[in-house]
């Protein structure tokens, strides 16, 4: 009788350790008051920048290659953008079509909401949603920080690297 009923402990035990991990995750995103390593594909242009997003949202992204545009600073805030470039400033009040570094704006600023849903399939947690006027998936690694984000049409693509939280 011991035998048996601890053959059905252990066969609970196991049961219990591995359930479907599909659906709703316990992960919360983290998209606010992180700075990081940019790599963006955008259709056939690449570029790579140092980004800082603070815990209002508003993103400031330094280019770093390609060296044509090195030093390039755009910062965007809500409404509007700001690029500043060898000492010059100019402000636009509407994102234009076709900026990669806008592209990725867009996708984290979806992402802001406090209800974001970030979903389980296997190994994987994304958040998925629609920005601009493409839908995208941006997966997450288990402490909520961003990995990487793609377009599901696959003309876009940014790698988060060496993210960090920045002090409050």
């Amino acid at each position: 009788m011991k035998k048996i009923i601890s053959l059905l402990l252990t066969a609970l035990l196991v049961f219990s350790l591995s359930g479907c991990n599909s659906g709703q995750s316990e992960i919360r995103p983290v998209t606010k008051g992180i700075t990081f390593a940019a790599e963006i594909t955008y259709y056939n242009e690449y570029c790579e920048g140092t980004v800082s997003v603070d815990e209002n949202g508003k993103m400031n992204i330094e280019i770093t290659f390609p060296d044509t545009v090195k030093g390039l600073t755009l910062t965007f805030d809500g409404g509007g953008i700001k690029a500043e470039y060898a000492g010059l400033e100019y402000e636009i009040s509407s994102l234009p079509e076709g900026i990669a570094c806008g592209r990725l704006y867009e996708i984290l600023e979806d992402t802001f909401s406090e209800d974001v849903k970030v979903t389980a399939d296997g190994d994987e947690s994304y958040i998925s949603g629609a920005a601009g006027d493409s839908e995208y998936r941006m997966y997450l690694g288990a402490t909520g920080l961003p990995i990487s984000a793609e377009d599901i049409n696959g003309t876009f693509c940014v790698n988060f690297k060496n993210v960090t939280i920045t002090e409050k």
